[in-house]
């Protein structure tokens, strides 16, 4: 992929030779009548010469003598035949060609001791191909001057012409709507950069403000849920302790059970995801981490086991990282319990611990996940699974609030996700 000056350079430069090349034969044709020109006036120089300086002195007994010294400038019997005051073209041998080349001649009646003649005056014009290889050469050399010459200040033009262009680019680029910072463009007179940056500015305020309706919508939803959900709550443990339940009362009781719990977590992973936007979480310690893991394997170990699942940890050495505690265990929690709930039956999860990276991988559907979509928020791999899709954007989130790196690949039948710190 090029730049857009990179293909206009391409382009002008493209045109530019052809136009030279199809100018060409124009430039030819112009050069050759010029040069036709300027002998037709030698040649008409020299006979007025003859004529005003040489001929009133002259007598007919030189004529011989002269023209056996004077090729180029014949004085002949005069004849009507000859097309007197008018140049004309016509090929004659030279000896130093060694063949005939055209000439141009002109004609003119002269009397020497009142006899008449025809002064005939010539000049050998240079071969045609001898006319093209000089105006190759000459036509080549102004033709890269000029090419070379017009691609530096096309190339100068250019760049400070699309400068603004390329800092609202930049900007735009660098733009982070979770930050909620606008990017300041740059002032510039050309009317398209300016309408461009205009309504880049008004796309952006725009996004800004429904980004921040929105965050503050799902906090403050998320606030007003949690008491009408812990009143339902417990008003089913409530419901659940009565005596004389039927079988039936009780199996409505726990699926309003199971799906109030589901709505709280629902509900706190909102909460979080809204609080991290926000940037609340801004108290950071050393901790160490395979002292977290440990703690947090204590009882996620346990439910993979109760779900078939083997549980295979392996921790090369102890890291150290400045973080939050309380996301630092949401992170460990959300990434094994994503392991545990998109498993197969009896299988694998594997936990290892680097230098600088703590990796989980599992079994799971045979088939890789979409890397664009497996944490964005509700995004979920199967319908069939239980979840809110919100487990791996709180992951990211997180990473992405201490400046961490998380990465997925699917590699030998596992689904592997490496946080790199």
């Amino acid at each position: 992929m090029r730049s857009l000056l990179n293909k206009s350079r391409v382009q002008f430069l493209s045109y530019t030779v052809i136009i030279i090349l199809c100018s060409s034969p124009l430039f030819f044709f112009i050069m050759k009548y010029c040069y036709t020109e300027d002998l037709d006036e030698l040649i008409e120089y020299r006979a007025d010469y003859f004529i005003k300086k040489q001929l009133p002195s002259f007598s007919s007994t030189k004529i011989n003598e002269w023209n056996l010294y004077n090729e180029d400038m014949q004085i002949l019997p005069f004849a009507t035949s000859y097309p007197l005051n008018n140049v004309v073209q016509k090929p004659f041998y030279n000896y130093a060609e060694d063949h005939e080349v055209n000439y141009r001649i002109y004609y003119t009646q002269i009397e020497i001791g009142n006899k008449p003649y025809v002064l005939m005056s010539r000049i050998a014009m240079i071969e045609t191909i001898h006319l093209i290889k000089t105006l190759a050469f000459q036509y080549g050399l102004l033709a890269l001057i000029l090419t070379i010459a017009l691609l530096i200040i096309q190339r100068v033009i250019s760049k400070k012409l699309w400068n603004p262009f390329y800092d609202s680019l930049n900007k735009i680029e660098g733009f982070n709507l979770e930050q909620g910072i606008p990017p300041q463009f740059v002032e510039t007179d050309t009317l398209e950069f300016a309408r461009l940056n205009e309504n880049l500015n008004r796309l952006i305020e725009s996004d800004l403000n429904a980004y921040a309706q929105q965050k503050e919508f799902v906090e403050n939803a998320s606030h007003e849920l949690q008491t009408p959900l812990a009143v339902f709550q417990s008003q089913l443990d409530l419901l659940l302790q009565k005596p004389n339940l039927t079988k039936t009362q009780v199996d409505i009781i726990q699926s309003l059970y199971s799906v109030s719990s589901r709505l709280t977590r629902l509900n706190k992973n909102l909460l979080l995801l809204a609080r991290l936007d926000n940037s609340q979480f801004k108290e950071k310690q050393e901790i160490d981490f395979t002292e977290i893991l440990n703690a947090q394997l204590f009882y996620l170990k346990n439910l993979a086991e109760n779900d078939g699942i083997n549980v295979s940890v392996k921790i090369n050495n102890s890291i150290t990282v400045v973080a939050n505690k309380t996301l630092l265990e949401s992170l460990i929690n959300n990434l094994i319990a994503n392991a545990i709930r998109h498993n197969i039956s009896h299988g694998t999860i594997s936990i290892s611990v680097t230098n600088n990276a703590f990796m989980v991988s599992n079994t799971g559907e045979s088939e890789t996940l979409d890397k664009e979509k497996i944490f964005r928020r509700f995004s979920r791999t199967s319908e069939k699974k239980k979840g809110n899709g919100l487990g791996l954007s709180i992951v990211h989130q997180i990473c992405k609030l201490h400046g961490w790196k998380i990465e997925y690949t699917y590699q030998d039948h596992q689904h592997v996700f490496i946080v790199n710190f």
